[in-house]
């Protein structure tokens, strides 16, 4: 991944620092303690802002003290910022530093993310690559990676993490690329909703498919003979929208939202209005279509008049 770090793309950068900065201070009270609070405490911070910011200004605090701290969070903090920024001078490097988190704080809150370090999950792309999976749902995956710049970045893909994606990962396929974490996390969780509300359509169409065989198989034999043409129109609309297109926006919406049954509406249009020589994608969206100038019409009777 690459990226060029503009002057806007850093007032944003330095904007989220010092945020992430008020927001250590303001739980200074919490952070200040030695047990399970504190993780209380620090964990909304690293899921708002993420970890590598965190972890620059607690390493950043610690580089401008160093002799008030271990070995081992020393020599963490040493190799923890990778890259500064032409901006920073050390008069910014200074605003990073917290005002109320005490030493013993800044030590235990240091340790906290060596831990969290250690149990990352990577994944390595097929280009040789290696990946951090910063969060991950079962269809997508917000990535980070430092280039050789000494930039952490973001990066968006529709990946599940497993052993063998390593195997067809390709970091060249990412489109989506950000500098800013808060930026990626936003796009990242609204593209899980949207997956979300994908999935909630699906279904909806699962269990209507399922109420509609299980009413079918109430009637009789010669019942369900007569009905052939209707249960194979439901069956050959059902496995079209669920295994052999993408609903769209509108076609979600219409799903999720109508009170009918959609499924049934849709083949019910097929065999009553046209015949199966139309082709079944057109009667689909010609019916989706309907639906809304139905929903439409209703929503504008209910509008008060105008006296």
């Amino acid at each position: 991944m690459s990226y060029f770090l503009n002057i806007d793309a850093f007032r944003q950068y330095y904007k989220d620092m010092i945020s992430c900065k008020n927001i250590i201070n303001s739980n200074a009270d919490k952070l200040n303690v030695t047990d399970e609070k504190r993780l209380e405490a620090l964990i909304p911070i690293v899921d708002d802002y993420g970890r590598e910011m965190v972890k620059r200004i607690i390493a950043n605090a610690i580089i401008r003290d160093t002799h008030n701290y271990s070995e081992q969070v020393r020599k963490w903090a040493d190799n923890a910022i990778v890259a500064q920024f032409i901006y920073e001078t050390d008069n910014v490097l200074s605003e990073y530093v917290p005002d109320y988190l005490s030493e013993s704080a800044i030590e235990e809150i240091a340790k906290d993310l060596i831990e969290k370090e250690k149990s990352k999950q990577t994944i390595m792309s097929i280009e040789g690559t290696e990946f951090e999976v910063v969060c991950c749902n079962d269809r997508t995956t917000l990535l980070s990676q430092t280039n050789y710049e000494g930039l952490t970045l973001y990066a968006y893909h529709e990946l599940i993490p497993t052993i063998n994606a390593d195997a067809t990962f390709s970091s060249n396929k990412l489109s989506d690329c950000f500098f800013s974490y808060r930026e990626a996390r936003s796009f990242y969780n609204k593209k899980v909703a949207e997956t979300q509300r994908y999935d909630k359509a699906l279904e909806i169409l699962e269990k209507q498919y399922l109420e509609y065989k299980d009413e079918m198989l109430q009637n009789s034999p010669e019942d369900i003979f007569e009905a052939c043409y209707k249960i194979a129109a439901v069956e050959d609309v059902y496995y079209h929208l669920t295994e052999n297109s993408l609903l769209s926006d509108s076609q979600i919406d219409k799903i999720i939202n109508s009170d009918e049954n959609v499924l049934k509406t849709i083949a019910s249009d097929w065999y009553e209005y046209g015949d199966y020589s139309d082709e079944l994608v057109s009667s689909i969206n010609s019916t989706f279509k309907q639906i809304e100038a139905e929903k439409e019409l209703f929503d504008s009777d209910d509008e008060p008049e105008m006296e």
